[in-house]
């Protein structure tokens, strides 16, 4: 039997239909998610559990039967490492065989990234564990590449903190193709296994990539992490501000070349090269191009 927790995310869906694939009876899957109502109607066949890390006390009833599991990395930044010890020690107590876990690239003390602390705690409580094991570390989503190109395609800039750094993007559909490959057995125990995608742009790189996709020039802006602070609305309170604040990290980790490895690691487990930066803008190109100024339709 396997589960995949936070099923109903955006990854935790593209992981399921996958894994469906490959399984002989859906019945072997368990959809685990704290809103089990969002997943029961969509009628795939897998069996849906209520599960919540915050309440521990009922995630042995939703892990019950497991021999493998997927921990999806929750969003919740600054409680998570907790939360997934909780699923971890959960799983080992339940009788789970082999957890497998979605963390970042490169994580570690010596990474500013906000996000690495939490993964690598996650990381060090699964390995102390005593469970068999395999480490995901999904590069930054290059998903997000496309909301980046809209704002500088509509502001003619593309102003970061990057500074030569590159960063070897991975689309979530292809971190979402490996989770369900490990998932269902492949890649062995006590792996770690880093998933990225095949080209390391940097911030110039990607200004010109965005201008040769829409046909509007955009201008790479290089400044210090303060300046993109200010610039990102640093200095508001609450999730603006924290937002901010990850992002500078996110061009800080960047730029000393945290991100910046590549490897086939994708195609290995998958049989199929990931999808590049150019290939997700191309699927929004329509879009991209009514961002530019003067192309907008009119009414």
């Amino acid at each position: 039997m396997l589960v995949i927790t936070g099923a109903s995310g955006h990854l935790g869906r593209s992981v399921t239909q996958h894994v469906l694939d490959v399984v002989d009876d859906p019945q072997q899957v368990v959809l685990a998610t704290r809103t089990p109502d969002a997943l029961a109607a969509q009628g795939s066949g897998a069996q849906v559990r209520f599960a919540d890390f915050n309440r521990p006390e009922g995630l042995g009833e939703a892990f019950a039967g497991a021999n493998r599991l997927l921990l999806i990395s929750t969003d919740n930044v600054a409680d998570r490492a907790a939360q997934h010890a909780a699923a971890i020690d959960a799983a080992r107590g339940t009788g789970v065989d082999h957890v497998i876990y979605t963390s970042m690239i490169s994580p570690g003390p010596d990474n500013p990234a906000l996000i690495s602390e939490s993964h690598w705690a996650t990381e060090s409580h699964l390995r102390a564990s005593g469970l068999a094991w395999t480490i995901l570390r999904c590069g930054l989503y290059a998903d997000f590449q496309v909301f980046e190109a809209a704002a500088a395609l509509a502001s003619g800039r593309l102003v970061h903190n990057r500074g030569a750094g590159g960063c070897a993007y991975l689309a979530r559909e292809d971190c979402a193709r490996a989770a369900a490959a490990v998932l269902a057995g492949e890649g062995g125990s006590g792996v770690v296994h880093d998933l990225t995608g095949l080209e390391s742009p940097t911030a110039p790189e990607l200004a010109a990539l965005y201008s040769s996709v829409a046909g509007h020039d955009v201008e790479s802006v290089a400044v210090s992490d303060d300046e993109l602070l200010h610039e990102l609305g640093g200095g508001t309170d609450g999730p603006a501000q924290y937002g901010a604040a990850l992002a500078v990290s996110l061009g800080q980790a960047t730029r000393g070349g945290h991100f910046e490895r590549r490897t086939d690691t994708v195609q290995e487990l998958t049989g199929r090269a990931p999808l590049r930066v150019r290939d997700l803008l191309e699927r929004s190109r329509d879009t991209l191009e009514q961002i530019v100024p003067g192309n907008a339709p009119t009414s």
